[in-house]
């Protein structure tokens, strides 16, 4: 016969979760509070880049509390910050990065857009009447609107004393001053002050001039290749084609550069095709920009000089390169590094190089030293523009 089990026939209990001892229960608390503060902490270190990034935020701050308990002197916070900054980017040792304060990379975001808050003149500091002498005034802007000419003293600015002021302070004052009509108190030779009134606007400016000069040449200043000069550009070369132009000098002497679409856009109107510019990252990947089988054949020229940088340096190189047009005038620096800039939380931002510029040719300016002219011209006698008398000779 088949056994019964021990407990069969017997009432089972049901069931029950034992209470958990005290001590279980801190151990518990204690696990949940170090996993917070573990969660915490990598999010933390996440939002500074890591740990090790995160140590060297703390020692700044440290620094920083280092100054406020102990410095004797006076100090401005926000300048120690700005200057601390700074000097991270300029410890790279690459001339071309760089950090801008909030109000520094307002204003250079004007000039990348070809425009800048002011009236539109030039002034230096007069030593007579401690004014501010007008050195020039551009055409098409508020200064010219108003009347205003060369040789006039800015004494005051809506009826307030300026003559203690730095040609910096005077900039500042009528920047702050944006979007407004100010009053200027302007004298004329040392005489008493007459008003003047001024918009004070964002002024755009077109960073290309032309003319057509004899022997039919077309002369192209190419002030800046940012935003809106490779359009200008190419509308300045039709018009002239148009008076009957038979040969074109590009000037970018004092070219600072600009945009690479600016660049690009007026290569490519020029060149047959082929590969006009090379990128290349910091996994050394190039990226390749060809032009188009259209293009502009005629004689040509381009001044540059020891001011010529960047993407003017690479327009002079790629016409050279394709022997589409004869470089005249200094050797320009050499600046094969493209800059990225990235707008910090702040208002400021760092300009830093990030990738390396070749030419057609695969040649990289920056190591050869720039671009040595064809023809290599100083202009050393003053009042005698040297180099473009023998790019216009040479078109001749």
């Amino acid at each position: 016969m088949d056994e019964k089990p021990e407990n069969a026939g017997k009432p089972r209990r049901k069931g029950r979760i034992r209470p958990l001892r005290p001590s279980w229960v801190l151990l518990l608390c204690v696990i949940c509070a170090v996993a917070g503060v573990v969660v915490t902490l990598t999010s933390v270190y996440a939002r500074f880049g890591g740990r090790a990034e995160y140590k060297s935020a703390i020692k700044y701050v440290e620094v920083e509390k280092a100054i406020a308990d102990n410095y004797i002197g006076d100090y401005d916070s926000a300048s120690l910050k700005n200057a601390a900054a700074a000097a991270m980017v300029t410890s790279l040792g690459d001339k071309w990065s760089y950090y801008m304060t909030a109000d520094e990379y307002s204003t250079y975001k004007l000039h990348s857009a070809n425009e800048y808050a002011g009236i539109g003149v030039t002034v230096s500091k007069d030593a007579g009447t401690g004014g501010f002498k007008l050195t020039s005034v551009t055409a098409d802007t508020p200064a010219a609107d108003a009347k205003l000419t060369e040789g006039m003293i800015i004494m005051t600015i809506d009826g307030e004393d300026v003559t203690k002021l730095s040609v910096d302070g005077i900039r500042e004052l009528i920047q702050s001053k944006l979007n407004s009509t100010i009053v200027l108190g302007m004298s004329v030779d040392g005489g008493k002050p007459t008003d003047y009134k001024v918009d004070c606007s964002i002024i755009h400016t077109n960073p290309v001039s032309y003319e057509l000069k004899a022997g039919n040449i077309g002369y192209i200043k190419i002030a800046n290749f940012d935003s809106g000069s490779g359009a200008a550009a190419i509308a300045a070369i039709e018009d002239l084609l148009s008076q009957g132009a038979t040969s074109i000098l590009f000037d970018v002497r004092d070219n600072p550069g600009g945009f690479l679409s600016e660049l690009i856009k007026l290569l490519d109107y020029i060149l047959p095709e082929g590969d006009i510019f090379v990128s290349v990252d910091q996994n050394g990947k190039e990226t390749v920009t060809k032009s188009d089988n259209v293009c502009l054949q005629m004689k040509m020229a381009v001044l540059v000089n020891e001011n010529t940088y960047s993407a003017a340096e690479f327009f002079a190189a790629a016409l050279s390169e394709y022997h589409w047009a004869t470089v005249v005038g200094a050797p320009t620096t050499g600046k094969g590094r493209s800059q990225t800039t990235i707008e910090l939380s702040d208002g400021s931002a760092v300009h830093i190089s990030s990738r390396k510029y070749l030419t057609p040719n695969r040649v990289d300016l920056s190591e050869k030293g720039g671009i040595t002219p064809d023809t290599v011209v100083y202009n050393t006698d003053a009042g005698v523009d040297s180099q473009l008398n023998k790019a216009l000779n040479l078109l001749s």
